[in-house]
């Protein structure tokens, strides 16, 4: 048997455990583990509530050492939900689109109040990290980068929607949002 899903969103995630419960005969099981998602995501969402939404740019990627070829969440996709649930506004909202290809007169443009830049296992090491934020100097007029407030977070719970989104939704929320969490 073949069982095929589809991430487009947050809420997508619990669905699909519910439903591979029911398929795999653990249906009290997955109910209960997505119900504690679910109850965790909005403990998260509770605590950024009321606070202002800064306009971000969500980074899927990017060639390392340059601005050149980078990626960015559209206003669409379960990473998008997430960043709107940690109490962000996405630059990109208006497009719908699960990802774009960003120019660098784009990203001025938009003028991104924070930029968080995800990187996923071995993408790029700790130890350049710095070096990687430094990059964004370039774009110093944006306002992102004049108020020093460009993040790169590493994870896999970036990257695979399932159970670990929680600590996806957790980091960026204290990310964006450090004074909610004191």
């Amino acid at each position: 048997p073949i069982f095929s899903y589809v991430h487009r969103g947050l809420p997508d995630i619990t669905e699909t455990m519910r439903a591979l419960g029911v398929r795999s005969r653990a249906k009290a099981a997955a109910d209960q583990a997505a119900a504690r998602i679910e109850q965790q995501l909005d403990a998260i969402a509770r605590r950024v509530a009321g606070l202002q939404r800064p306009k971000t740019l969500l980074v899927f990627g990017r060639e390392q050492g340059t601005l050149r070829r980078v990626t960015a969440s559209g206003g669409y996709g379960f990473l998008h939900d997430v960043l709107v649930l940690a109490g962000g506004a996405d630059a990109l909202v208006d497009l719908s689109r699960q990802s774009v290809d960003m120019s660098t007169e784009m990203i001025l443009m938009r003028a991104p109040e924070v930029i968080i830049e995800l990187h996923y296992g071995d993408s790029v090491k700790p130890e350049i990290f710095d070096a990687e934020r430094r990059v964004w100097n370039a774009l110093a007029s944006v306002p992102a980068v004049k108020n020093q407030r460009v993040y790169l977070l590493d994870g896999l719970e970036f990257v695979v929607p399932g159970p670990r989104i929680v600590i996806a939704a957790e980091r960026i929320a204290r990310t964006l949002h450090p004074e909610a969490f004191e």
